[in-house]
């Protein structure tokens, strides 16, 4: 028999070993499984080469943490997806082995599916990784990228990003562009080194850095929003250390034409305080970087020509005639022409409010078209976080509930349907049912009706509504442990 993929299973414990290989032989006999407690680890490690590796840890298991830097030090296992299974839930040890390089993290007690779950994505992005290491190798070749860093050179820098926000765009995608500048300040002590680990070593797979010069360089951050972009920005100012100081700027991609993106980047890093900050580029970054080119390229004689001038009154010769009309005609001319002037400005005041009232218009629908854009994007993000869930999280636990609840009622009728709209778990032992259902409006809201019958008399019922976004395993989890729970309960009274 062939196996398409190997899995690593670390630990010193020998019955959480075969508890964890037991599951994964049961569950994905496609792959081969290795066990190694801590001492032949690293070197074992090194002549397999696993897609995955499973570290168990112990409480306060500082070997377990050791053993992590060696994988990650090494050129051989440094990009194998790590998952950590501790057997506690100690904070700072967690994000510890996060900082050292874990890929994802199982929860104690071990569950059957989840432990599947995360092996399957864990291969993919092993998979994924190795694509990208291939494809880097062949760029490295052409002189396209740095061979040492894997960073984008500059005289390719731009066209690369211009080729990546393009596609983001087309996809409509949720990306943004970051620049990122060492202050001069700082230039002459800072080890430049130390910079390009703490990029490369801030974001994720599918990010990508580019090199403007020495002291700049482009992040590309592929289905990130700015929340995410913090945390990047935090991550690299954390690992460079209190006495290093950065300037950011990051523009989140929507339509703009990819030359403003990248002037507006620079113009904006250019405005931030020289102290380390990140500044985000708002639509009016854009239309002062605007105004500011318009003045420099047009000049002060060029503005000064353009604007509005008053009229100004062909003056007339004056006539013998003229200089002999009497003062009382000449003040009459005059209230003429103040009258003349008063009406011009009215005119003139009329035509202003209408301009403003017009552009104001524009505005508010030009506000309703982002908002319904926006709103279009989310939906349809929501949708597919949706079907992913339903796909690795709901209809694994749900058959799973079913399949122990006929376990335990030989005699008990499951019937459970996943679907896009409506999902629901129907259970009926002796006329004592339940009613399970999830419904989804396709938007931001999954509603659940929980129900208890006997005989068609409804004993127990619960309706409530939950956040697609907020909605994860442990949460369905929680809910129908609680449900099934409390219709044992009546099944055990009859």
């Amino acid at each position: 028999m062939s196996y398409n993929n190997t899995v690593a299973i670390i630990s010193n414990n020998e019955f959480t070993l075969n508890e964890i290989k037991n599951m994964l032989v049961l569950l994905r006999d496609i792959d081969k499984v290795e066990c190694f407690d801590y001492y032949d680890a690293d070197e074992l490690i090194k002549k397999i080469t696993p897609n995955v590796i499973i570290l168990h840890s112990t409480e306060s298991d500082k070997n377990c943490l050791r053993l992590l830097k060696k994988i990650r030090s090494n050129e051989k296992t440094k990009n194998i997806p790590v998952i950590l299974y501790p057997e506690f839930s100690n904070t700072d040890y967690i994000v510890e082995a996060f900082d050292n390089g874990i890929s994802d993290i199982l929860t104690f007690p071990l569950k059957d599916y989840e432990l599947v779950i995360r092996v399957i994505w864990a291969i993919q992005k092993n998979e994924q990784a190795q694509i990208i290491e291939t494809k880097d190798n062949f760029l490295a070749k052409l002189g396209i990228i740095d061979s040492k860093t894997g960073f984008y050179k500059e005289d390719f820098s731009l066209r690369y990003l211009e080729s990546v926000v393009s596609k983001s765009k087309a996809n409509k995608q949720k990306s943004c562009l970051v620049l990122i500048k060492v202050l001069s300040a700082i230039d002459a002590d800072f080890d430049k080194n130390l910079l390009k680990e703490a990029l490369k070593s801030s974001i994720r797979i599918n990010d990508t850095i580019a090199m403007k010069d020495e002291n700049t360089y482009y992040l590309f951050l592929s289905k990130a929003k700015l929340n995410g972009v913090y945390s990047v920005y935090e991550r690299i100012l954390s690992k460079l250390g209190p006495m290093t100081a950065i300037n950011a700027s990051v523009v989140e991609i929507q339509d703009e034409i990819f030359d403003d993106i990248i002037n507006v980047l620079e113009y904006s890093i250019e405005k931030a305080p020289k102290n380390g900050e990140m500044a985000v580029v708002s639509k009016q970054d854009f239309l002062d970087m605007y105004k500011k080119e318009e003045k420099e390229e047009l000049g002060i004689s060029k503005l000064l020509k353009d604007e509005p001038k008053e009229e100004i009154k062909e003056e007339e010769k004056e006539t013998k005639e003229d200089k002999s009309q009497s003062s009382s005609n000449k003040k009459e001319e005059d209230k003429i022409s103040l009258g003349i002037k008063i009406m011009q400005e009215k005119v003139k005041e009329i035509e202003t409010k209408g301009e403003k009232a017009l552009l104001s218009h524009n505005i508010e629908v030009a506000k309703e078209a982002e908002t319904k854009e926006i709103d279009e994007r989310n939906a349809t993000l929501y949708k597919q976080a949706y079907a992913k869930k339903l796909r690795m999280i709901v209809e694994p636990l749900l058959e799973k509930y079913a399949a122990k609840l006929q376990g335990e009622y030989p005699l008990l009728d499951a019937n459970v349907n996943v679907s896009p709209h409506t999902t629901f778990m129907n259970l009926d032992k002796d006329d004592v049912k339940l009613n399970f259902e999830m419904a989804y409006d396709g938007i931001k809201t999954i509603k659940f009706n929980i129900k208890i019958s006997a005989l068609n008399t409804e004993l127990e019922a619960d309706s409530f509504e939950l956040d697609v976004m907020e909605f994860n395993h442990q949460a369905l989890d929680v809910i129908l442990k609680t449900a099934v729970d409390e219709y044992k309960n009546y099944l055990s009274e009859n």
